[in-house]
């Protein structure tokens, strides 16, 4: 284990509702691009976000300024090699390096000294560029000293600071600003901290896309899942609960709490219980492989199966200490796996059982499950986004890990088709990508002025 702080009516209905968003919006809102950095200057420095500001000759300011003082330290931002080491303090950027790391960032260091230490005399004396034995070609280490601060170039009406730009691997330069300020241990917006999370490494075959569905029914595509229908411009008994995708990737079903079905695109309707009394609301469905069937699970821990799907047990006669929140299939469909909100889990036919989270001793409300693609382990996810790992279920990464400073109830965590990561679905419209999940957007990244809470996620197959 690992957690990282990190009645409906009855109905079939194919295209009504249209709670249609574009995959590709016209107003995105990302979190900062960044790059974990060693910081680049030995000592007090002040700088500001002036990345984008306007320069001479319609120029715009590729870096930030790190205002310091002569002879300051300049030390490696990561451990690679340098690249280019300029020798000439005229022009504009003065004397100059650059460093690339291993994986083609590159960290560029502009109006490096070029006066006799004490002095304004632009004499460039060798010793008081760079350090001793660098140069092109020279291995560095993060942190290690490298050159010193000055006002070479165009720096020379100014005072001397650092000119800092960071490169991506394909030459694009990012704002380096979020990455310098956390580098010191300072927020930058919304970021407290690099965060802790294993390295993603997004993959096209976790999934060709996916949906995500809102509490009022409204279904999002993105990536290549195509949209089939929503029950978002429908007035229902009951709010809708969870969804299902089908096989093949052309349809789902969305249940609501009373058990009513919505079914679009190929979903088939195989059956609800819109017209039972319920004892405890339906809290969640999951479809058999075949496509031909569904289970639904109340928060009691009863199960209702339709079509293909069998009956393997449930804690409908269990007086449980906490509610049932939701199921997962194992990968042969002849069992299932039930969570409680306490973090309990129950097993049935032939899933097994791999760990709960009151056995861990702690006190979390758990909201979602997934198994492992063998089935021999299992994720939970607590509300506050941590995720606990059982099993064989390696732990990819969870919201506190991202290292924001705020992050999102937890809602749903879904593994990828490929098995090897899992995406988790944030209330206020975040999908958060881990292991080798891809991420295809957000519902908070399309520019909406307002929507529902995002309450689930179904992936397509690739």
């Amino acid at each position: 284990m690992r957690k990282q702080f990190v009645a409906a009516t009855i109905a079939v209905l194919t295209g009504i509702g249209a709670a249609v968003v574009p995959t590709t919006p016209a107003v995105a809102v990302e979190d900062p691009e960044f790059r974990r950095l060693h910081f680049p200057v030995d000592g007090r420095v002040t700088y500001g976000d002036d990345y984008g500001d306007p320069r001479s000759g319609g120029r715009s300011h590729q870096g930030n300024d790190l205002m310091g003082t002569k002879m300051q330290k300049l030390l490696a931002a990561a451990d690679g090699k340098v690249t280019y080491a300029r020798v000439d303090a005229g022009g504009l950027s003065g004397n100059m390096l650059t460093i690339k790391d291993a994986e083609g960032w590159q960290y560029r260091y502009m109006h490096i000294n070029n006066d006799t230490p004490g002095t304004d005399d632009g004499a460039n004396p060798a010793d008081a560029i760079f350090a001793r034995g660098i140069a092109v070609g020279s291995t560095v280490e993060a942190g290690q000293h490298v050159a010193f601060l000055g006002d070479s170039g165009n720096a020379e009406s100014t005072a001397p600071h650092l000119h800092f730009e960071l490169l991506k691997p394909d030459g694009t330069p990012i704002n380096p600003w979020t990455s310098l300020r956390l580098a010191q241990g300072l927020p930058a917006g919304n970021r407290c901290n690099y965060g802790n999370n294993p390295k993603p490494a997004p993959s096209a075959k976790s999934a060709a896309g996916y949906w995500v569905l809102g509490a009022d029914g409204g279904v999002f595509s993105f990536g290549d899942a195509p949209f089939y229908g929503s029950t978002g411009g429908i007035r229902l008994n009951k709010p809708i609960v969870g969804m299902a995708a089908t096989p093949t990737g052309k349809g789902y079903w969305l249940v609501a709490s009373d058990g009513g079905i919505f079914a679009f695109g190929d979903a088939a309707f195989y059956g609800s219980t819109g017209s039972i009394k319920l004892n405890k609301p339906v809290v969640g469905m999951a479809a058999t492989n075949s496509g031909e069937g569904y289970w639904l699970v109340a928060s009691d821990g009863g199960i209702f199966a339709f079509g293909d799907a069998t009956f393997r047990g449930s804690t409908g006669g269990i007086t449980l200490n906490k509610p049932v929140t939701g199921m997962s299939p194992t990968a042969g469909g002849k069992g299932y796996w039930l969570i409680a909100s306490d973090g309990g889990m129950f097993a049935f036919g032939d899933a097994v059982f791999r760990g709960s989270v009151p056995g861990l001793g702690i006190n979390t409300t758990v909201v979602s499950m997934a198994p492992t693609k063998d089935g021999n382990g299992y994720w939970l996810l607590a509300a506050d986004g941590g995720v606990f790992a059982f099993g064989d279920a390696p732990f990819h990464g969870s919201l506190p890990g991202t290292g924001l400073c705020t992050w999102p109830t937890g809602t749903k965590l879904v593994r990828t088709v490929s098995g090897n990561g899992y995406w988790v679905q944030g209330s206020d419209g975040t999908t958060a990508a881990f292991g080798d999940a891809k991420d295809y957007g957000a519902v908070n990244r399309l520019g909406l002025p307002s929507f529902q809470p995002t309450i689930d996620l179904a992936p397509v197959a690739p």
